[in-house]
Order: C-alpha cells, then structure tokens, then sequence
C-alpha cells in the first residue's frame, strides 16, 4: 500500500500483474527499467541450489553476477538497489560474524554472492545489501529447509540432518517487514539479518518435530561430510546482527518462536 510495485517474473504463472522477465536478458531488463524509471530495485534472484552451482557454474555467474552488473548498467544513477545476499561468504571457521569481518567463500556459490556484494559496493550507486541465510515461512509450496523437514516428518520419513551446519534462519514475514522499513526510512549500506540464537540444521529440525508434536527419532543426526554434498558448506556462520539491531531499532526473535509461527501459518 506504501508504493507501486512492478513485479517481475521469469514465467508469469503466478498472476496477470507480473512483468515477464527473463533478468539473464540485458534487453529485456533495459527496456522495463527505462519503461517504469523506479526509484528502487530490489534484487531478489539467485540460483541457490549450492551444489548445482559446482555444477553449472556458467548459469550460476550469470544469475548472481551478471543480473547484478545488467542491473547497473540497465538502471539510472538515481534508481536505489536492494540486494539479497548470504552467509556463505563467509568461511564458517570463525561464527558470530560482524558486517566488516574477512570473506572467504568456500564453495561456487559463495564465491559469486561474494563477487556481485562487490559489484554493488565499487559501483558508487546507492546500495543496500542484506546477508540472509536458510530463508523459510509457513508456505507449503515453497522449496526451503523449513518445508523439507516439515513434508518429510509428516509423510513419517526418516531423514538425515547435519548437526555441524550452523546458523541463524530468517523467518520471511520479519524480513519482509525490514525491506519495506529500509525503504521508507532510505538506510545504506551491508547489514547482517537473524534469528536471534545460532542453532544446527538438526536441532532446527528436532524444533519443527516437537512443535509438530512428531517423534524426533525420524531424524538422524549426521555429520555434514557423511552427507557427500557436492559443494564445501561453511561450519558456523551464524551472523552477528547488532548492526541492524541497533540502526533499525528491532527485536530479534527466537528460532523456537520463528518455527512456532511458520507452522501456525501453514
């Protein structure tokens, strides 16, 4: 209600209201720029399966790099850019990480989410990144750690989960809520986004078995390299959120409590 939106889509199946666009496609993405002329640009893609991006490597630097440098090029110096980023910048061997701390990316994808929050910050454009990491919400169609564990447990799967992954999930809603404060209220910069506790995969998934009153002994706490994921994760890259926290004047919430609220809204 706050603004005009022009949502974009690369396959308009989810409503009429969207633009098609494939943002790969300088030409495409140029000539809705200069059609609307926005004032902001939230920059949303990313190929995020970590492991295929070892894989295809090309489709992964021209989703989460070269989308970043059309978006540049294609846009006026005043239009504003809001970045979505990640934890895996980081190389997990130190936790709590503050915005300023050294990056170190340990697999592909890291590297290219790296490279475009490089891109942003030399482009002496008005920008605003955010570092996410293990994104979920109550959205039963969505592909996400949190919807994977639910639809297994209730399907009574057994399922292995690493309890050396660490980090602090974003729960959606909240987030939403900062990207529209951010705009209204014109911050800059690289700020960091959380929960408020770090926790492993696994005992994420021992919280959504509790809280969906399921036995936990479906689920199997593994190592992360008896996994055999094809990309290096970093161990502990719990995010450090004091900046925000204090820029933005918020509360950070539990992960117990984000969980309760995901499945509330299921």
């Amino acid at each position: 209600q706050k603004f005009t939106v022009i949502p974009t889509a690369r396959k308009i199946s989810h409503s009429k209201k969207y633009l098609l666009l494939d943002i790969t496609n300088y030409n495409q993405l140029k000539n809705i720029i200069e059609q609307y002329n926005p004032d902001v640009i939230i920059n949303c893609i990313a190929f995020t399966d970590v492991d295929k991006a070892e894989e295809q490597k090309k489709t992964a630097y021209d989703i989460n790099v070269n989308t970043v440098k059309n978006i540049v090029k294609a846009s006026s110096k005043d239009s504003k850019i809001l970045h979505i980023s990640s934890d895996y910048v980081f190389d997990g061997k130190k936790d709590n990480y503050i915005e300023t701390d050294s990056t170190f990316p340990v697999n592909y994808y890291g590297r290219t989410k790296l490279e475009a929050e490089n891109i942003l910050i030399g482009s002496n454009r008005d920008v605003l990144i955010f570092r996410l990491n293990v994104l979920f919400d109550g959205n039963k169609q969505k592909n996400n750690f949190f919807s994977w564990v639910c639809s297994a447990l209730l399907n009574k799967e057994k399922i292995n989960v690493a309890i050396d992954q660490i980090s602090n999930p974003v729960y959606i809603p909240d987030f939403i809520d900062i990207l529209i404060d951010s705009i209204l209220l014109n911050y800059s910069g690289l700020y960091h986004y959380g929960s408020l506790n770090p926790i492993s995969r696994y005992e994420f998934a021992i919280n959504i078995s509790k809280l969906l009153e399921i036995e936990t002994d479906l689920i199997n706490p593994v190592s992360t390299n008896s996994l055999k994921q094809i990309a290096k994760r970093p161990s502990n890259s719990f995010l450090n959120c004091d900046k925000i926290k204090s820029d933005f004047n918020i509360d950070l919430f539990s992960n117990k409590y984000n969980i309760q609220r995901a499945i509330l809204n299921r």
